[in-house]
């Protein structure tokens, strides 16, 4: 739903949305759904959940999310999460992993490069994680809490691409509004 037309319960999320991001619009992606506000709502609530709050650093979950949507082809939701890594001021090797095939040619910490492997499992073999995933990320100095934000990113973002993709989402800005607020960016996949 544009912007404009937005009423009630999607309008009030919409302003949540552009007061969080700060680019005087409503990321593409979250339009997406928003002509089901209990869908926005759930949306909006589960995307805060990874990125207000925890205890991962903001730009490791921004490159596992970028990651996700790497080994998915989602090119809308690299773009977006890379956009991301920039405005919050990330270490520009997180976003150079992009693109680097082979996780262990990464330019981070041997630490984040065992949770890509997570989210590569997580992503193209959920059902094969197991105990022996978790030892080699305790034994990489991840405690619980880390691990289960870096699987809910994962999976958070695997579900978002593919809503993306099926959706047809393909470049940012592309479901913006003519005018002033349509030319800033339209990220947030």
């Amino acid at each position: 739903m544009s912007e404009t037309a937005a009423t009630g319960a999607t309008a009030a999320l919409y302003g949540e949305m552009r007061a969080h991001f700060g680019f005087g619009l409503v990321p593409d992606v979250f339009k997406l759904v928003s002509t089901r506000p209990s869908y926005l709502k759930v949306f909006w609530d589960g995307y805060r959940s990874v990125f207000d709050e925890g205890f991962l650093d903001r730009g490791v979950k921004e490159l596992i999310a970028a990651f996700v949507a790497r080994e998915v082809s989602c090119g809308y939701c690299v773009e977006a999460h890379v956009l991301f890594l920039d405005m919050i001021g990330a270490d520009p090797r997180l976003a150079a992993c992009l693109e680097i095939s082979d996780i262990d040619d990464m330019p981070v910490p041997a630490a984040t490069r065992e949770l890509l492997r997570l989210a590569r499992r997580i992503t193209h073999e959920a059902y094969r994680t197991g105990q022996a995933d978790f030892d080699r990320l305790k034994e990489s100095g991840w405690d619980d809490e880390q691990i289960l934000e870096a699987i809910w990113t994962a999976c958070q973002f695997n579900w978002v691409t593919r809503m993306v993709d099926a959706a047809g989402l393909v470049a940012l800005g592309q479901l913006a509004e003519p005018g002033p607020a349509g030319s800033a960016p339209g990220a947030g996949g």
